[in-house]
């Protein structure tokens, strides 16, 4: 026969077991590896290698560009990112100026320059914010959503539609 007391432990001990485990903390240490790849995904991005950008994405990764459509999933980030260098795409610097996160999500944001210099137009320097939205993956911070937004006007309108 049970006790009442034998009765509560067990059920104590059944429904602990049942719970969720505590979320994982977002730390010092995130912050410092969020910055390393933030300095990783630049040096990939000025040496141009598209192949190598997509490593930073998660597997559904997203890149919505201004006045672009939305680029979803790794394959088309690498294309875009073919496009993005043959129009002239470099020097990229970030400065993250806001780096926080709860569990496995983070954020970062700040502000970008770099130069853009297609082949059928004059070179500029371009400059903006951006926002990256990480999840981390088997202790790896990837990019799950990167928006980015320049300072300046487009350089053309897009057509009127019909």
């Amino acid at each position: 026969m049970r006790t009442p007391s034998t009765i509560a432990v067990w059920l104590a001990l059944t429904l602990s077991a049942c719970s969720a485990p505590p979320a994982r903390e977002f730390g010092k240490a995130d912050v410092e590896n969020i910055n390393k790849m933030l300095q990783a995904f630049t040096t990939t991005y000025n040496a141009k290698d598209a192949a190598k950008l997509v490593n930073f994405f998660t597997p559904g990764g997203v890149v919505l560009p201004p006045n672009a459509s939305t680029v979803h999933g790794t394959e088309n980030v690498g294309e875009y990112y073919v496009r993005r260098f043959a129009r002239g795409a470099s020097d990229l610097k970030l400065e993250p100026r806001d780096i926080a996160g709860v569990g496995s999500l983070a954020f970062a944001n700040g502000d970008y320059s770099l130069n853009m210099a297609p082949p059928d137009g004059p070179a500029r320097r371009d400059r903006g914010k951006f926002l990256f939205v990480l999840r981390d993956l088997k202790g790896t911070w990837q990019l799950d959503q990167l928006m980015f937004s320049s300072d300046f006007a487009p350089e053309t309108a897009p057509p009127p539609s019909s």
